[in-house]
């Protein structure tokens, strides 16, 4: 854990959020943060709602120690626009067997048309990896 935060500070692509109790980097709704009292690392999932922070399952860190800070970022937001796909998706399916309001199906379709160009980007960063 310790290689994938200093991976994590050597990004120039990720943002410093550091404070005073821990040091802190994030990118594409990944956020890596080291608490500075007791050394303990942790990487959290912030692309999904709620109010706090989801720390990543194990799935979702196994990718980290496998290909590294980017890697792992990576694959967390292609994760993260799978979910939202379903979930537009699902809201378009009930739109057109409901209310059927042209304006909100379209809305919905530009939604999910700008997640897939994102999922298609980042796959393709992927793969320069």
């Amino acid at each position: 854990m310790k290689d994938i935060f200093e991976q994590a500070v050597q990004d120039p692509y990720a943002v410093n959020l550091n404070g005073p109790e821990y040091k802190a980097r994030m990118v594409f709704g990944c956020k890596i943060l080291k608490d500075n009292n007791t050394g303990e690392t942790s990487i959290f999932n912030t692309a999904l709602g709620g109010h706090h922070y989801k720390k990543l399952t194990e799935n979702q860190l196994l990718a980290f120690f496998e290909g590294g800070w980017r890697h792992g970022c990576y694959m967390l937001a292609l994760d993260n626009y799978k979910i939202k796909l379903k979930r537009i998706e699902v809201s378009i399916k009930l739109e057109m067997n409901g209310k059927k309001n042209p304006k909100q199906i379209q809305s919905l379709k530009n939604s999910r048309e700008r997640l897939m160009n994102k999922y298609k980007l980042i796959t393709d960063k992927l793969l320069k990896l």
